[in-house]
């Protein structure tokens, strides 16, 4: 979960995501089916096409119509292209007015939207503040941390302070909206690209993104720099653990990073605050969203497997690139090659 930016354009969906699956494969279980409902062999929120509508079996709720915080399948960000990229956006805002922060073009859609899911208005402006200085302070942190680089070292050089509290007043206030509402399919944890998040929310699990916070949020752009954004979603994310601290927990894996959100971050936030509570592993393989398939104990691909042990998962999808000479995005990934 490196990455958390994605373009604010609507994602095309392809008709299915397990196209390339063996024929006769066990169907799995959609999370979000209820007791005895007939399987249809849909998975909720899928179009027909890249331009039907959709389909969805998710609770509506009116008051966020035409806002941000409406219910996206799965939900685009804005920033993927630039992050990508690695430069920077040329149509977000390229300066940042910290004397007044409700000038900024996402300022309306912002507070509209969160206005719609319940924040007063004067809070509204007050984490969208926060979110602007805590932007300005990363981007000190970054200078801080290039000028320490570029220093000779000495005993008593001080070590850059890397802290944004600013970033972690935000994650705070919208804590609230960050918790999975009813109806909506169990936890998911990801890493190894965006799409890895779009398989997850198409077969009805919930990530950080399709939460009412992370819908907003993905439809912003915010700073040119995407980079200095980027640390606002890794508090996040340890907050969205915090806020679900019940419930089956999925983590959906492309890549095995150590050094990943994932692993750095949320897993260890949901071993400290729910010990007892279970992970399940998906190990997946793919290029593109359409092409992703879960890799299966026995070294084959099926539409999803289920993996109770994190090490397990992570030597099956090592094994499998391994033996099959894969040079796909995850064997390059895990340098594999």
């Amino acid at each position: 979960m490196t990455i958390r930016f994605r373009p604010r354009v609507n994602v095309p969906l392809p008709t299915s995501i397990n196209d390339k699956s063996s024929v006769g494969a066990p169907v799995k279980a959609n999370p979000l089916q209820r007791a005895n409902e007939p399987h249809t062999g849909r998975t909720p929120g899928i179009t027909d096409g890249f331009e039907g509508p959709v389909r969805s079996n998710r609770p509506q709720r009116p008051e966020l119509a035409g806002t941000l915080a409406e219910m996206r399948v799965p939900v685009g960000q804005a920033m993927g292209p630039a992050l990508s990229s690695g430069k920077h956006s040329t149509t977000a805002a390229q300066t940042l007015d910290l004397k007044n922060p409700l000038s900024h073009p996402d300022a309306p859609q912002f507070q509209n939207a969160f206005t719609a899911l319940g924040m007063n208005e004067a809070k509204t402006a007050e984490v969208w503040g926060d979110i602007l200085h805590g932007v300005k302070r990363q981007e000190e942190i970054r200078a801080n941390v290039k000028e320490s680089r570029t220093t000779p070292w000495t005993a008593d050089k001080p070590i850059p302070d890397k802290s944004n509290p600013h970033y972690e007043k935000v994650a705070h206030e919208l804590g609230p909206y960050l918790r999975i509402e009813e109806g909506q399919g169990p936890l998911a944890l990801w890493s190894g690209g965006y799409d890895v998040s779009k398989h997850a929310q198409l077969n009805g699990y919930t990530t950080l993104e399709s939460t009412p916070a992370g819908r907003v949020l993905s439809g912003l752009e915010i700073y040119k720099d995407p980079k200095a954004v980027t640390p606002m979603w890794n508090h996040l994310s340890e907050e969205f653990v915090k806020q679900n601290p019940e419930g089956p927990a999925h983590a959906f894996m492309r890549t095995h990073d150590p050094t990943s959100v994932l692993y750095r971050q949320e897993i260890q936030t949901l071993e400290k605050f729910s010990p007892d509570r279970p992970v399940t592993w998906h190990p997946l393989v793919g290029d593109t969203l359409k092409d992703f398939q879960a890799v299966q104990p026995n070294k084959t691909l099926g539409p999803d497997s289920a993996y109770s042990s994190e090490a397990q998962a992570r030597k099956d999808l090592k094994d499998y690139l391994s033996q099959t000479n894969s040079e796909s995005f995850s064997a390059h990934a895990m340098k594999l090659l």
